[in-house]
């Protein structure tokens, strides 16, 4: 992006504070006796629209129980602990790519271009690998099958992630012709694996 596009851009400055809700009491011994010793701002991106960027300046306190001398922080459900993005950015990302099926780059592109979020494909690929659950996914595609009306073409944009093979398990026998076999599960996924060709036997 230029120069020129980024003069454009206006920013939008969401303040939060955590002094705004302070704590009932301390979290470990239940006193109401307690006063902020600290606090650190930090910057956190939030979903914006073309023209607008969107950020969160968030106001982190600390406090300190006056009773058992504990340092202590509060949970804010706007912010995300430890992150620098916003909870409606992360949803975004894991919406897109496991229920819509798109592929990580084409949502990075979407979030610098249309939502103004600057982020690195690795954020996206953590995040998608946290949520995924690859334990569920399924090692035997033999039972699905393309649609009676499948033209034969096939346009790919996906993430894809590799099965394993089970141990001592081969793909087929030795010299058999295998097929690259390309199928969308229920749940949207793409699926690539290899499956051999079954030959009538003359």
């Amino acid at each position: 992006m230029d120069n020129s596009e980024n003069s454009s851009i206006r920013t939008e400055i969401k303040e939060i504070s955590d002094a705004e809700f302070p704590p009932d009491q301390c979290p470990h011994c239940g006193s109401d006796n307690f006063t902020r010793a600290s606090y650190y701002i930090r910057i956190v991106q939030d979903l914006g629209q073309p023209g607008i960027k969107r950020e969160i300046r968030y106001e982190s306190v600390v406090w300190k129980c006056n009773k058992c001398k504990t340092h202590f922080t509060v949970h804010n459900r706007e912010v995300t602990k430890g992150k620098t993005y916003s909870p409606g950015v992360i949803q975004y990302v894991i919406h897109r790519v496991l229920q819509k099926g798109d592929s990580n780059r084409r949502v990075l592109d979407d979030l610098k271009e249309l939502h103004n979020v600057d982020i690195s494909i690795g954020t996206i690929n953590a995040w998608v690998n946290d949520a995924a659950k690859t334990n569920e996914l399924p090692t035997d595609f033999t039972s699905y099958e393309p649609p009676d009306d499948y033209s034969g073409a096939m346009s790919v944009d996906g993430t894809f992630r590799v099965v394993k093979q089970k141990k001592n398990k081969t793909q087929g026998k030795e010299n058999e012709p295998l097929w690259l076999r390309l199928t969308h599960l229920p749940d949207g996924r793409l699926v690539a694996y290899w499956r051999p060709v079954k030959t009538k036997k003359k």
